[in-house]
């Protein structure tokens, strides 16, 4: 490991440490919570977003390699490469659609599957950032995640629809109830329109 952080990014829950090879992900303390409350937000969290990576890779989705994890910290591999925003074509949007419905296969629900949690790779896409990640096999689970990908996709590229109609034959690979997952997200985008 370099001696010294090349990037450092701060989130809402997290600092992430951006090293040559590798990656350190910090949850901090919160300052606005009771002390015990946040120690164990921030373990169970941390112990949470390990365990569900982990699992995911297992599954074969592509996700880096977990090599440490302690109280409040995730030390992982460095994926070499380009987030989807910076690098999304047809080609690229249908492996996104693969790389999810692997995952959904697994009965994860990503929670976050945005252009900037996704890393092109090796001709991989690789889901990253797993801190809103959860257990759930549910269609209105994989149809908000697709949803929440979908709304990414509306809001910062002009060839929406194409992209849109690529990352849905990638899923539908091996995700055979896709059209059901896609009702589920024309149901999803209906009632957010009347809240």
């Amino acid at each position: 490991m370099d001696n010294g952080v090349v990037t450092e990014f701060k989130g809402a829950e997290a600092v992430v440490e951006i090293y040559d090879d590798i990656i350190i992900k910090h949850r901090r303390p919160k300052g606005y919570r009771v002390q015990e409350l946040d120690l164990r937000l921030r373990k169970e969290r941390t112990r949470s977003e390990a365990k569900i990576q982990s699992d995911a890779r297992k599954a074969g989705v592509p996700t880096p390699i977990i090599f440490d994890i302690n109280a409040f910290s995730i030390t992982m591999e460095r994926i070499t490469g380009r987030a989807l925003k910076f690098s999304l074509n047809e080609k690229i949007c249908e492996k996104a659609g693969e790389s999810l419905c692997k995952l959904h296969l697994a009965g994860i629900a990503h929670g976050d599957p945005t252009t900037n949690n996704m890393i092109y790779s090796e001709d991989k896409v690789y889901l990253i950032d797993f801190g809103l990640a959860y257990y759930a096999n549910t269609l209105e689970a994989r149809g908000v995640d697709l949803h929440v990908f979908f709304q990414t996709l509306a809001s910062t590229h002009e060839r929406f629809e194409a992209l849109k109609d690529a990352f849905v034959l990638g899923y539908g690979k091996r995700c055979f109830d896709v059209n059901e997952v896609v009702d589920k997200v024309t149901e999803i985008k209906e009632r957010g329109r009347y809240l």
